[in-house]
């Protein structure tokens, strides 16, 4: 499982004569911040009901819905979450969390160091793809945020641990195809031929441009809306409009959709500046990262791989084409599974 703040992602697998077969795979909107501790514990028990687990089955575990302003700090998160899981599948023969070493723990373990479990859904991926791709750049973008990994001489290379740590190291981009709220996107859009200064207001999402311009489908939208209302074109072109504090009277169809145009380029330049720190660090250490590969995955690959060809990089490959797409999207939890199944010689 990867238990995120704004997502739940799971994947069922069963290993028979030495096959590793996908059985159900789950990815689900899931708000922390608005289900509380009790709905948490409800969506893990449903979860596990949609799962319908073997006998002797194993649950290997990892979370970024910590952070969420529901728990006092990150320590309380981790362990409330650590709790319920233990609680929840009670009667799995193995309970593991992965931690930013990209080791499994048990449970006692994971209650006494939580800020080694906090937001390491990264060192899952990052394990998996160390060893399908010896020099390259990880780079997962969800509906939330981006994580950029380095993989160098098949060693994930990082320099941050904790979320803080990876943001100035250029690690962590707080922005996803999704959830981003566009003011903290762009400070100013084009208004008819001029640039007008943005509200500060939550009036529209990074979901809302990647609709209109056709990078998602509204299946693909699956969180909440800013103003609570559908995911059609038209809806999200409104809430666009509202951004430079207008509406759909005052800006015509075309006018919104240049203000789409606009943010998303925003989008594509925090990326890309954020590749640039991680070029800079691959050539510090004497190696050349025009020959590096880039592994994208999550909701936002296209997202990221438009930044990668900015950045300078060439070879680009998607995890999709690697495990399959619905993989790609769940892909800490595909990771966190097959740890286990490492750790216990299955």
């Amino acid at each position: 499982m990867d238990i995120g703040g704004a997502n739940l992602k799971a994947i069922k697998l069963n290993v028979s004569n030495g096959k590793i077969y996908a059985e159900k795979i789950i990815r689900e909107y899931f708000p922390v911040w608005i289900l509380g501790r009790s709905g948490v514990v409800e969506g893990l028990k449903k979860l596990k009901e949609s799962i319908d687990p073997s006998p002797n089955y194993i649950v290997s575990t990892t979370m970024t819905a910590e952070l969420s302003d529901l728990f006092r700090n990150k320590s309380e998160g981790v362990r409330f979450i650590v709790e319920t899981v233990e609680k929840v599948f009670s009667d799995a023969s193995h309970k593991f969390y992965v931690n930013d070493k990209s080791k499994l723990v048990e449970c006692s373990e994971a209650y006494k160091n939580p800020l080694e479990i906090a937001a390491a859904n990264w060192a899952a991926s990052a394990w998996l793809i160390s060893k399908k791709l010896r020099n390259c750049i990880f780079i997962d973008i969800g509906s939330t945020s981006t994580t950029i990994v380095p993989i160098v001489n098949g060693e994930i290379n990082v320099r941050g641990y904790t979320d803080p740590e990876k943001l100035v190291y250029g690690e962590l981009v707080y922005l996803g195809v999704l959830r981003t709220n566009i003011c903290s996107i762009v400070d100013k859009v084009p208004y008819k031929g001029l640039l007008a200064r943005v509200s500060s207001e939550k009036f529209a999402l990074s979901g809302d441009v990647c609709l209109v311009l056709g990078k998602i489908s509204v299946k693909d939208y699956t969180t909440e809306t800013a103003d609570g209302r559908g995911r059609s074109v038209r809806e999200c072109l409104d809430r666009l409009s509202r951004v430079p504090c207008a509406d759909n009277e005052i800006l015509n169809d075309y006018e919104i959709l240049e203000i789409a145009r606009y943010v998303y380029e925003s989008m594509v330049f925090r990326v890309f500046e954020a590749l640039v720190q991680a070029r800079s660090r691959i050539a510090s250490l004497g190696y050349n990262p025009s020959i590096f590969k880039v592994c994208t995955a999550g909701l936002g690959s296209f997202l990221a791989k438009e930044a990668a060809k900015r950045a300078g990089f060439k070879d680009i490959v998607d995890v999709s084409s690697i495990y399959g797409k619905k993989i790609s999207h769940i892909l800490p939890a595909y990771a966190a599974a097959l740890m286990a199944l490492e750790v216990l010689g299955k």
